[in-house]
């Protein structure tokens, strides 16, 4: 058989990052992302420091590392993470995270596997953010996988086997680990669902039965939890213009979410991981699709993982009139959640609200 050709899909190797970092150093927008890493430091010597990068690893350790400890600064009140005792040291996994900041969510566990496991991972996302060629280069020098998103039937699906051939091969042979969401695009309502259709295209890559090619991929769940979410207006209005027939995606909406998700306010961030999935949770009886059998493993999982914030609480005693929460949040977290919504209108509140609310009530399902 023919060794598969993964060139379309694949991010950059250490021989193109010099040339990818020069054209990077040239467009007009990166000095003010280099001031607003390194404020004091000249834009022009932190220009020269990014040409004389030569490695992803270098790259990643360096600058990455740097944007992401500089956003946690200015646009949290901290970041935590658990569950990485769950995790061997070198040991390759798929993880399978909740969405809900385009890119925020893998970036984060980058930043922690620097400082805990010295390796970051592979990230798989939609190719429909590459819409510059900016972005193409930042996001392929910081190993980032292409993923269709669309086609025809047939091409999609063969669009679809050709990324789980990709996935199998960096965990299987390549010993490396790769992120993935739960769903194609992000959670806006607030319920973290897997897509059966992501588990079934993770079986696709190899010639094994399901199960035994879903266990060789070593699937972690993950759970990422924000206190605020930057783009919370913007998906409450989005959700209710779609619930009512009349949301069109506007040309470089993707953008600015990137864009809104980066320099909004989040307040509190955790970060969850869980034990890898068991031989028994990737086990069916014959009555039950696989696909969906994991999809509701994975749901379960990362349900529970998630770290329930006081505007979740808050979010829920408004929704139902109640006090059930009270103890959880304080006057000013309500105050800052009022005037964060006052320019909704009262339906689109009502659906921010349940946003919010949603990881609640999935919490007590």
């Amino acid at each position: 058989m023919e060794t598969p050709n993964f060139d379309d899909i694949r991010p950059y190797v250490d021989a193109e990052i010099p040339a990818a970092l020069a054209r990077i150093a040239q467009s007009e927008l990166i000095p003010q992302v280099l001031r607003f890493i390194y404020p004091q430091t000249k834009v022009e010597d932190s220009l020269q420091r990014l040409r004389q990068v030569n490695t992803v690893r270098e790259l990643q350790t360096t600058f990455m590392r740097d944007a992401i400890e500089r956003i946690l600064e200015t646009t949290s009140t901290g970041f935590t993470a658990s569950g990485f005792e769950h995790i061997k040291r070198g040991h390759p996994y798929l993880y399978v995270s909740n969405h809900r900041d385009i890119t925020l969510d893998a970036f984060l566990l980058q930043k922690v596997f620097i400082d805990r496991l010295s390796d970051t991972s592979y990230i798989v996302f939609g190719n429909n953010l590459i819409d510059t060629p900016l972005m193409k280069d930042l996001f392929l020098s910081n190993k980032l996988i292409q993923m269709e998103r669309g086609g025809n039937p047939m091409a999609f699906y063969r669009s679809l086997q050709h990324l789980s051939q990709y996935l199998h091969k960096i965990i299987t042979e390549e010993h490396q680990s790769v992120w993935i969401a739960q769903k194609n695009g992000r959670s806006k309502d607030g319920i973290d669902s897997t897509a059966p259709a992501i588990v079934k295209m993770l079986t696709l890559g190899s010639d094994k039965a399901p199960a035994e090619a879903l266990a060789d991929l070593h699937i972690v769940p993950m759970a990422i939890s924000y206190e605020w979410d930057p783009c919370d207006t913007m998906k409450a209005n989005e959700l209710y213009l779609k619930a009512h027939g009349g949301y069109q995606k506007a040309e470089g909406e993707d953008t600015n979410s990137v864009v809104t998700g980066i320099i909004g306010e989040k307040g509190q961030i955790h970060l969850a991981l869980g034990k890898p999935l068991t031989a028994a949770e990737l086990t069916v009886d014959d009555s039950r699709d696989l696909a969906e059998h994991v999809a509701s493993v994975l749901d379960n999982r990362i349900q529970k993982l998630y770290r329930l914030m006081p505007t979740n609480y808050l979010a829920y005693d408004m929704l139902t009139g109640g006090s059930r929460y009270r103890q959880h949040y304080s006057a000013d977290v309500k105050n800052a959640f009022l005037q964060r919504m006052n320019h909704l209108d009262s339906e689109r509140q009502k659906v921010m609200l349940e946003m919010y609310a949603n990881p609640v009530v999935t919490s007590k399902a």
